[in-house]
């Protein structure tokens, strides 16, 4: 039988990264003296106290004991240690600080992956749901007038969308926080307090906007007088329920950073069920409101979506609190309310100067490119659920500095992306190619989304690995750089698109802009440069620096 020995560390440093046995053995003990053979734990314990910290590491001589020891509590000067089975110094209880996330395979990524792909992508379809409804029963002035309609609705609403993104950098961090599940989740339900809080609160807020500046909103964008009825309709139902789709998004976040995807793609799935019912009997059959019916059936799907999610949340436990956030809790949330903000703004500039451009063009211009649009947004979410990989994986790992997870999982998520990217673009080009005919009877517009479908297939598959891989930047809060890259290159596309003469070349510059995001990112975590950068920079094993103690040989 094997002969197992427990040997204490004492390290000077708040780093607990493996390191490797490199101190020197002082008298009375004879460097001779240590085993022949030693190994140590792959997964070693660590226990920390206040005076010191303590990496406890199972040596054997033969094989390795794994089952981890309590020591106590001495100086930072002293040495610990133990020998066989027995221990005469006193034990306390030593708390073990938590672990990083275990790297997943490619095999579980996909198992979060897929679920999450349907949540991202129910919104998008309901929107085209409403587009094929809307363009069915009300023309080609109705499927325009959707256009203007949706920069003042889902792309405000999108302004938003740095609640859900800090929801989910928040709360993943506080749920890997705890030893236990139950420690998790209460943490987890805490730190979502401010989120959902502050989500409600915005809603409301936004509502009231809505029924004052609607008329204001559509005379700023210069919205044809024929069409700014229709839209206006739109936008109003709409906006009056602008507090349950923050709600929403929040809690979709909340529930995927507890790594739970499952329940909310069935939440989503049954509101779109109720949607599709919505449009049908609100524009085909028996009331025929044309948008405002369309609008009508999203904004009652979207508030029963939000109750059910509140009540699922209820159940897991994870409800979090109405309640004003604390300085210390409005300092975790402004850490990316800000940044994620500008972000935010930066990208919703491009769009809406891509969409004040094809304005221009005319009506039927505009029609197709509503129709190109909604499937940009609905299908470059492919992309989104691997931004999610990236952002509830990585913190964990960047937190500890462990490099070997951190390179394996953007290995697995942007080799996932690549092949991901592809095959969404060839789909793109297959759905406008062969089924604008479903959004719309006018041949006019048929034949403009066919002729644009190559430059929106390519610009889904950049937008789905630029995606991914911002994922990565936000989960190492480098918002700085994310910031400074995003306004320039925004004022790429602006200064592009205003001299797009057609819907291929305004496709393209929204291509360019994001590649040359891509370029920006590579060419920083090649320079070691930024959180992410320095990380995959650095060597395997820090070296004496972060180890200074002594290794000494157990009492037999």
């Amino acid at each position: 039988m094997s002969q197992h020995h427990d040997v204490v560390v004492v390290v000077h440093s708040s780093s607990y990264k493996k390191p490797q046995i490199r101190s020197k053995i002082q008298d009375p003990l004879s460097e001779q003296d240590i085993p022949p053979i030693l190994r140590i734990t792959t997964t070693p314990v660590y226990h920390w106290t206040e005076a010191a910290h303590f990496c406890c590491f199972n040596i054997a001589s033969s094989s390795t004991y794994t089952q981890p020891r309590q020591f106590s509590h001495h100086s930072r000067s002293k040495i610990l240690f133990s020998g066989g089975q027995s221990d005469d110094t006193p034990e306390t209880n030593i708390p073990t600080p938590p672990k990083a996330t275990p790297t997943a395979s490619k095999r579980e990524m996909m198992k979060f992956a897929i679920p999450a792909l349907g949540i991202f992508l129910a919104q998008p379809l309901m929107s085209n749901i409403d587009n094929a409804f809307v363009g069915k029963t009300a023309g080609t002035i109705g499927l325009a007038a959707l256009s203007p309609a949706t920069i003042c609705t889902d792309q405000m609403l999108y302004l938003f969308s740095f609640l859900s993104r800090a929801t989910t950098g928040i709360v993943s961090r506080a749920y890997a926080s705890k030893n236990t599940e139950e420690e998790n989740i209460a943490a987890a339900r805490d730190a979502a307090s401010g989120p959902l809080t502050f989500s409600i609160i915005s809603g409301v807020l936004l509502s009231i906007f809505y029924i004052f500046f609607t008329p204001s909103m559509l005379a700023a964008l210069k919205v044809d007088p024929i069409l700014r009825p229709a839209s206006a309709a739109y936008v109003y139902w709409r906006g009056s329920i602008s507090w349950a789709a923050l709600t929403q998004s929040v809690c979709l976040s909340i529930m995927l950073a507890t790594r739970d995807a499952i329940t909310p793609l069935k939440v989503i799935s049954l509101a779109a069920a109720v949607n599709v019912i919505g449009d049908t009997l609100l524009c085909v059959y028996p009331f025929r409101m044309g948008t405002a019916g369309a609008a009508a059936a999203t904004a009652f799907a979207t508030v029963f979506s939000s109750g059910k999610m509140l009540k699922d949340l209820s159940k897991k436990k994870l409800l979090p609190k109405l309640k004003l956030p604390t300085w210390s809790d409005s300092k975790d949330l402004l850490e990316y309310v800000g940044p994620l903000f500008i972000i935010t703004i930066g990208r919703l500039t491009g769009f809406i100067f891509m969409q004040k451009r094809v304005m221009t063009f005319g009506t039927q211009s505009l029609a197709a490119y509503q129709i190109c649009a909604n499937a940009l947004v609905l299908f470059f979410l492919f992309g989104e659920p691997l931004s999610q990989l990236h952002q509830t994986k990585l913190p964990s790992f960047l937190d500890a500095k462990d490099k070997d997870s951190t390179v394996s999982t953007i290995k697995s998520v942007m080799t996932l992306a690549t092949y991901t990217s592809l095959g969404i673009g060839l789909l793109t080009f297959l759905t406008l190619t062969l089924g604008p005919g479903v959004f719309t009877t006018d041949l006019a517009v048929q034949e403009i989304v066919r002729n644009t479908a190559p430059a929106v297939s390519i610009a889904v598959m950049q937008a789905i690995f630029t995606t991914a891989l911002d994922g990565a930047m936000l989960a190492s809060r480098d918002f700085s750089f994310i910031i400074l890259v995003g306004l320039l290159t925004c004022y790429l596309q602006i200064e592009l698109a205003a001299r797009c003469m057609s819907l291929n070349a305004i496709f393209g510059s929204f291509t360019i802009r994001l590649a040359a995001y891509v370029i920006a990112v590579v060419a920083r975590i090649a320079s070691g440069s930024g959180i992410l950068g320095k990380i995959l920079a650095s060597g395997k094993d820090d070296e004496a620096d972060r180890l200074k103690g002594e290794v000494c040989l157990p009492v037999k």
